[in-house]
């Protein structure tokens, strides 16, 4: 990927499992690096998400910081700045799609990022579903007992996540050469 903002847009995407409109205008005022969490308030389901920042989204973010300084003032307010949008914000990636399938030898679209980390955390670690549908803010159906339960406060989210986080970059890195696998 030649574009760094695209890269580190997708990867959070993959360590997240968040929608693509939830993060590309991801903002650095919802952002709290030192407190370990962003806040997404815009969202598909209508209510503000809250997520811990794991070792892996701190890195990206890192990134995102320092290439942010050098950006215009128009658009150092967005984590994935884009100079070429109306909004300031990275507002496409489909344009990519067909390169990394190329690449990657398999179909691409930006949701089966979302689907990977549900995999991840249901099937390859066994979280509980409540847990899961907090952190990639799923709809909460109407059914009461799932509705308390699945109130997850950030501090609970926090071991989880990174646990869905480092097990993305095991499952990454599984057919990469070791040198690479350490890179």
């Amino acid at each position: 990927m030649r574009n760094p903002v695209h890269r580190d847009l997708l990867m959070f995407g993959f360590y997240t499992g968040m929608r693509r409109g939830e993060i590309m205008p991801l903002r650095w005022e919802r952002v709290n690096v030192e407190a370990g969490l962003f806040r997404v308030e815009e969202t598909k389901t209508g209510e503000p998400l809250e997520l811990p920042v794991t070792r892996q989204l701190a890195a990206i973010l890192a990134r995102r910081r320092a290439h942010g300084e050098a950006m215009p003032a128009n658009l150092c307010a967005w984590v994935f700045p884009s100079p070429s949008s109306a909004s300031g914000h990275v507002e496409e990636l489909q344009s990519l799609y067909a390169r990394i399938e190329r690449a990657g030898g398999a179909r691409f679209w930006f949701h089966a990022l979302r689907n990977c980390f549900i995999t991840v955390a249901e099937r390859e670690l066994m979280l509980p579903r409540s847990l899961t549908k907090r952190l990639v803010n799923h709809a909460r159906p109407g059914d009461v007992t799932e509705g308390y339960a699945a109130d997850w406060t950030v501090g609970q989210l926090r071991e989880p996540a990174q646990r869905i986080a480092d097990r993305i970059d095991v499952l990454m890195n599984a057919d990469a050469p070791a040198d690479q696998a350490a890179a």
